[in-house]
């Protein structure tokens, strides 16, 4: 086997492509069956480099077709042709066309030096290499199928930075065909990906995926709980990429972060008990509410007695926990006047922080507050009716064209009573879970 061979064997080993693409996408990556977990800056580079290892596999065979057919390597027709499909899918996924224009042509001429390399060793040999599969029939649909690969792949790493660590692209050094600088070359394509607005329906549906954001802090709608994501949210999330045709890819936002996030067109769908707000739908859509909530005060059991209203919690020397960025934020510096208010960042751990005196109240919305007297019985809510009412919704960008899909598939859910349901079976998991 010549030096050439060699190299490409082990570089396929690696990627673990002998039972095909799906096995060695991350399993965090897309499966809608697997268990729900945040895609990493990691899997999402790893799964790029796989698709881009996936398109070079089927090399070889392209090269012993032409070969033995006396074909010319170059084929200008069927370039054209994948850049110019490729540019229509990156339009419709809201990516800049550009770069991914250049992110594929690199790879396609990356692709030839190889079947050039091959030849010239054919030849040199005279040796005819053995019959591959047919390039109309079985060839070229494989050849399509990994570009949605890589296309769908591209999709998720646009916008994002390279790994700092445990990278992928090391994998390439000293590859056949591609020398340091066309690799510095490919590297630097990848790196101008970007964004330029939210993707079309039919764009999803060409990379079979649907990315949501979620925060993962703030049970019982989206809690991240030793890796594995949960909540009604979660399951929410699932079943509406079910119902798209699609796979579903979490993708971690914050509350301070949400709409920048959305701005960026870093997800397409938001779901983690998100508050339909005026101040949000100035910049997003919303679906249908799916739970009508309000913000209400939660304290120590203790101390109950001491703040049934919100004139008695709005007292000097009182002190307001709040998790920033977020509604709750919203409210507290609105409603609050004389009460001191105490930023606490951690979602996760604010309420052990209230439980242990470092604060004195915290309103949260309703459900939260039903939620965490559960896990801690330390704490209760204090009004008997919450100060605000406004729904829990599927946050889109402004500009989707599907927002009546998502209706569509939610209406039923909530009128049916499906949604409350998994609400309370979702309420129950969460208050059995570990307190973080």
């Amino acid at each position: 086997m010549s030096l050439f061979l060699r190299l490409l064997a082990g570089l396929l080993l690696w990627a673990g492509l002998g039972a095909g693409l799906g096995a060695a996408v991350p399993e965090g990556a897309a499966s809608p069956d697997s268990a729900p977990v945040f895609l990493t800056t990691a899997d999402r580079e790893a799964r790029l480099v796989i698709a881009m290892v996936a398109r070079f596999e089927l090399m070889p065979q392209v090269a012993a077709w032409k070969q033995r057919r006396g074909q010319p390597v170059l084929d200008p027709v069927r370039e054209a042709e994948v850049l110019r499909v490729w540019r229509g899918d990156a339009e419709a996924l809201g990516l800049a066309p550009g770069p991914m224009e250049d992110f594929l042509r690199l790879q396609i001429a990356w692709a030839r030096r190889c079947q050039e390399a091959l030849v010239a060793e054919w030849q040199a040999s005279g040796v005819l290499p053995a019959e591959p599969p047919d390039l109309a029939t079985v060839l070229r649909p494989r050849l399509d199928t990994v570009g949605r690969e890589l296309l769908a792949a591209a999709f998720l790493a646009a916008g994002e930075e390279l790994p700092s660590s445990a990278d992928p692209w090391v994998r390439f050094v000293g590859l056949p065909g591609l020398a340091p600088a066309e690799l510095r070359e490919l590297r630097a394509a990848r790196s101008a990906l970007r964004r330029t607005g939210p993707a079309t329906l039919a764009g999803l549906r060409r990379v079979g995926v649907l990315r949501v954001g979620t925060t993962g802090d703030y049970a019982p709608f989206s809690s991240d709980a030793e890796g594995m994501l949960r909540g009604l949210d979660i399951e929410l999330a699932r079943d509406l990429a079910r119902a798209l045709g699609l796979k579903p890819i979490f993708v971690s936002t914050s509350w301070p972060g949400l709409m920048a996030d959305l701005r960026a067109n870093r997800f397409d769908v938001a779901l983690s008990g998100i508050t339909a707000t005026a101040e949000r739908a100035r910049e997003a859509a919303f679906s249908i509410s799916y739970l009508e909530d309000g913000k209400t005060a939660i304290a120590r059991r203790v101390d109950a007695l001491r703040y049934t209203s919100l004139a008695a919690i709005d007292q000097p020397g009182v002190r307001a926990i709040v998790n920033p960025g977020g509604t709750n934020e919203r409210f507290v510096r609105e409603r609050l006047r004389q009460a001191e208010i105490v930023l606490y960042p951690d979602n996760r751990t604010i309420f052990t922080a209230l439980a242990e005196g470092r604060g004195d109240v915290m309103f949260t919305d309703a459900i939260e507050v039903r939620l965490q007297s559960r896990r801690d019985p330390r704490l209760v809510g204090t009004l008997a009716e919450p100060l605000t009412r406004a729904g829990k919704a599927v946050l889109l960008p402004r500009e989707a064209d599907w927002r009546t899909a998502v209706d569509a598939w939610l209406g039923p859910l909530v009128a049916s009573g499906a949604v409350a349901e998994r609400l309370e079976r979702a309420l129950g998991e969460a208050a059995g879970e570990k307190r973080l």
